[in-house]
């Protein structure tokens, strides 16, 4: 099968380099098949690993070196040699003005497309920060990306994403991780919210971490469709931590099959990807 797809949401690990400290430090992640996903994979392993086109990547930053993560994106010069890839970074979103830019200045890379810094939990209070309005105004300002990584269910934080998105209407947010849905109706009543703002898009992925069935998965994609529409959708794998309960190839058939029409793989597949990210 030649169908092209670009993937906006990849980890790879190199654990002999990196610090990783949240996958090998003392208190690993309790997940099913960790040694599989603590597995060195190259892009040609991926590549050979399914059979639809991989013909691009984004990879979302993994903690590396945080202190210092310009040095992932030096690593993933090599390692994704044999296939275009942009990557998101880590950057503080709720650290002082200045330290946020001089940080940014560091990052100075051209694989370089946005910045992530997981809010999830009680740490989503820091999006409440003026500090994070100022950060995110900077990343507007210079073209970058916000990967939101929070529970929407959270409210009162989704309502502050949603006013930052009006703020900055030339900001990028992508909400990773479909929002985290664990109640459907809370969920519901933030993807409302969100799906207002024409500069926020979602990633449908990272199910593999979520509590729901099969049925509800399928039941948060009518969802996410009927109200961010063909555009502002992208399938993504989380890999490797999809192989927590799939193999990357079969994920991505999951993917295919929630699909109406070919039109719709093709925009949700490939082209939002390569719009929001110009892989």
């Amino acid at each position: 099968m030649s169908i092209k797809i670009i993937d906006p949401h990849v980890h790879f690990f190199n654990l002999v380099e990196g610090q990783y400290s949240w996958l090998q430090g003392t208190h690993p992640p309790a997940w099913p098949n960790l040694d599989k996903i603590k597995k060195p994979v190259s892009a040609q392993q991926l590549i050979k690993s399914i059979d639809f086109e991989l013909a691009g990547l984004v990879h979302i930053e993994a903690g590396f070196d945080n202190i210092s993560p310009i040095n992932e994106l030096n690593w993933l010069d090599s390692h994704l040699k044999d296939i275009p890839f942009k990557a998101i970074s880590y950057n503080q979103i709720d650290s002082p003005a200045d330290q946020f830019i001089n940080s940014l200045e560091a990052l100075a890379h051209p694989s370089l497309c946005g910045i992530r810094d997981i809010t999830e939990g009680a740490d989503a209070k820091r999006l409440l920060s003026a500090n994070s309005f100022k950060n995110l105004t900077t990343l507007s300002d210079t073209q970058l990306h916000f990967e939101a990584q929070f529970d929407i269910e959270n409210s009162e934080i989704t309502k502050q994403v949603a006013y930052y998105a009006k703020q900055l209407p030339q900001l990028h947010i992508i909400i990773n991780h479909a929002g985290l849905p664990s109640n459907l109706n809370t969920w519901q009543q933030a993807v409302e919210l969100l799906a207002q703002h024409n500069n926020i898009a979602i990633k449908f992925s990272g199910f593999e971490l979520l509590q729901l069935t099969s049925q509800q998965q399928i039941t948060c994609f009518n969802f996410l469709f009927n109200h961010f529409g063909e555009q502002r959708i992208m399938f993504a794998s989380n890999f490797p931590v999809c192989q927590i309960n799939t193999s990357y190839s079969n994920l991505w058939h999951c993917h295919k099959a929630l699909c109406s029409s070919d039109k719709v793989w093709h925009s949700l597949g490939y082209a939002n990807a390569k719009h929001y990210y110009q892989v």
